[in-house]
């Protein structure tokens, strides 16, 4: 009854609502099973679309069959000239005039959750913000066409990574058509083998350090909706629409961090966050950099298990708003990525170690930056 409760409550707050529910039932150690699992049906139970309401449906030959109902979208399976099957993503209706609503009362609840002694040292307010740019941006089915695209492209050098090819004469700006990628299960972990839980952690985590710290691209939506672990370990990532692109300097200082803190190097990653932060009048440099250093060392080298994300970027961010360091906001969504995926991370191979899989991938970030800075200085 309360999970019921819960999952209509969330739908009917509107879909930005339903967007940050999805990616909260993840966080398997942050709130209580039930929970999440009821949030976790907001994958499945958002109201679908009947096709009829969709006009980018018309170019189908066939008629069109509902495989996925997102908040902001739904997909459909048709069979286009020549026999294929392509899976069409079109917006909702009716979302482009309640999505802005919604985005505005989420902001107003993360003003309130900001004065809470719990959450102080945390900018919710500063993350909600950059949360509903990245979530008013999939409105926009072009710029996912063109994301998907370079995924694509990229993830071809990552083994075991699949995402499917945009048909760029069908798609549009009311749709985007892709190859269906069909026999997809959320599995749950006991439904794996231990050595195929691994496997499909690190190929999704070596995925996203990809996309982090070489594109610098950020994907802030890699739920267990957009994210699939097949029985051979390999992955299947679907969706582009929540994804944000980092500065190069944004994305190079990012890399150097993690570099860093994985190597238990408090001092430098001290340097890093004082070079990209704004301070204020009365600011203390000294205290900044000494409670830096102690929260890199004590979370070096720690399994996923044992290392808190959430936590650590809590008191991240605790310590510089109490020495008066203001942090890059360009900082938050890569973070908020590794959030999105430490829950499956954690849920399915809480053994592995976060740092020590970055870090082939970083070490090709740094050297083709200091590549790069040597051919311009020639």
């Amino acid at each position: 009854m309360l999970e019921s409760w819960l999952v209509g409550t969330v739908v009917e707050l509107g879909a930005a609502f339903v967007k940050a529910a999805q990616l909260l039932s993840t966080r398997v150690d942050l709130l209580p099973p039930q929970v999440c699992r009821a949030l976790a049906r907001l994958y499945d139970r958002v109201r679908p679309e009947p096709a009829s309401s969709f006009p980018a449906l018309g170019f189908a030959g066939s008629p069109a069959t509902l495989v996925g109902s997102g908040s902001i979208a739904c997909v459909y399976r048709v069979r286009v000239a020549g026999g294929r099957d392509v899976a069409v993503k079109v917006r909702r209706p009716d979302v482009e005039r309640s999505l802005p609503l919604d985005l505005a009362v989420l902001q107003g609840v993360a003003g309130v959750l900001a004065r809470l002694p719990v959450l102080r040292g945390a900018p919710i307010v500063e993350i909600t913000r950059q949360l509903t740019e990245g979530i008013r941006a999939q409105l926009d089915l072009t710029r996912e066409a063109e994301l998907l695209d370079g995924f694509r492209r990229t993830m071809a050098d990552v083994p075991g990574v699949t995402v499917p090819a945009v048909d760029r004469e069908l798609s549009t700006p009311d749709r985007v058509v892709m190859d269906f990628v069909g026999d997809l299960v959320r599995f749950r972990p006991d439904e794996l083998s231990a050595a195929d839980r691994r496997r499909a952690v690190v190929t999704a985590l070596r995925a996203v350090y990809r996309m982090l710290f070489l594109d610098g691209v950020v994907h802030c939506d890699l739920h267990p909706g957009n994210l699939y672990f097949r029985e051979d370990g390999s992955i299947v990532i679907l969706d582009a629409g929540f994804t944000v692109r980092l500065s190069d300097s944004a994305r190079e200082k990012f890399a150097a961090f993690f570099y860093c803190m994985g190597r238990g190097d408090g001092p430098a990653c001290a340097d890093i966050v004082a070079s990209t932060a704004t301070t204020a009048p009365g600011a203390d440099p000294d205290g900044f950099r000494a409670e830096l250093v102690a929260l890199v060392e004590a979370s070096a080298g720690r399994r996923a298990g044992e290392f808190d994300l959430i936590s650590f970027a809590t008191r991240l961010f605790d310590v510089q708003r109490r020495h008066g360091f203001y942090a890059d906001p360009q900082f938050v969504f890569p973070i908020l990525s590794l959030v999105v995926l430490e829950g499956t991370v954690r849920e399915f191979h809480p053994e592995v170690d976060f740092q020590r899989e970055a870090k082939p991938l970083l070490v090709a970030a740094l050297f083709e930056r200091a590549m790069a800075r040597g051919g311009a200085s020639r």
